[in-house]
C-alpha cells in the first residue's frame, strides 16, 4: 500500500514539473512580451538587487576595516555573489513555481512570503557575512584593531558603532528589498 502511494505521489510531482515547463515555455513564447515582463525578467531583478545591496554592505565594512584590496575575493563570493544566487533559488522554488501553477490559496500570502525571501536574500545574508567576513581578515591581516573572539559584547558593541553612521542607508536598502519585491509578484497576480 505505502508503495502505492509513493508511485502516485511521484507521478503528481513528475506532472507538476511538466506543467510548470509547459507554463514557462508558455510565458516565455507570450506575444505581446509586455502581459508577462514581470514573469520573465524578475528573477534577473531580484538578482541584481541582492548583489547591489551585498556589494553596498560589503564595501561599507571592507572600509570601516581598512582592508583596501587585500581579501577581496575572499569576502565578494560570499557577501555578494552568493545572495544574488540564493536570492534566485528561494524565488524560484517559493514564489515563482506556486504562481506559475496557481497552487498558492492567497495572493496577500504568496506576496508577504516573496518579501520575507528578498529580505532575507537581499539584506539580512549580506548583514550578517559582510561585517563577519570584513571581521575576519581585518584580524588575519591586522589593518584593524578588533576585541578578542572570547569578547562577543565587545564585537556587538563594534559592530554597532561602525554600522551606526550608515544605518539610514541601511533602513532605505532593506524597504527597498521588500518594495521591489511586492510590486513585481503584485503585477502578474
Amino acid at each position: 500500500m505505502s508503495r502505492l502511494s509513493s508511485i502516485e505521489a511521484e507521478a503528481r510531482r513528475g506532472a507538476e514539473v511538466d506543467a510548470f515547463h509547459e507554463s514557462i515555455t508558455l510565458i516565455h513564447e507570450w506575444k505581446p512580451t509586455s502581459d508577462v515582463f514581470a514573469l520573465k525578467n524578475y528573477m534577473f531583478a531580484l538578482s541584481a538587487l541582492s548583489s547591489g545591496s551585498g556589494a553596498y554592505i560589503n564595501s561599507y565594512y571592507r572600509k570601516v576595516v581598512k582592508l583596501r584590496n587585500q581579501a577581496f575575493i575572499s569576502t565578494l563570493l560570499p557577501v555578494v555573489i552568493l545572495p544574488s544566487v540564493v536570492a534566485s533559488l528561494l524565488h524560484h522554488h517559493f514564489v515563482q513555481r506556486p504562481l506559475v501553477l496557481q497552487t498558492f490559496q492567497c495572493p496577500v500570502c504568496l506576496e508577504l512570503r516573496g518579501g520575507a525571501v528578498q529580505f532575507f536574500a537581499g539584506f539580512v545574508y549580506p548583514m550578517v557575512l559582510g561585517p563577519l567576513a570584513a571581521f575576519q581578515f581585518a584580524t588575519r591581516l591586522y589593518t584593524y584593531a578588533l576585541p578578542s573572539v572570547s569578547e562577543p559584547k565587545a564585537w556587538i558593541k563594534e559592530f554597532f558603532k561602525m554600522t551606526r553612521p550608515v544605518l539610514p542607508k541601511l533602513y532605505v536598502l532593506a524597504g527597498l528589498q521588500v518594495t521591489v519585491i511586492l510590486a513585481l509578484v503584485d503585477e502578474p497576480v
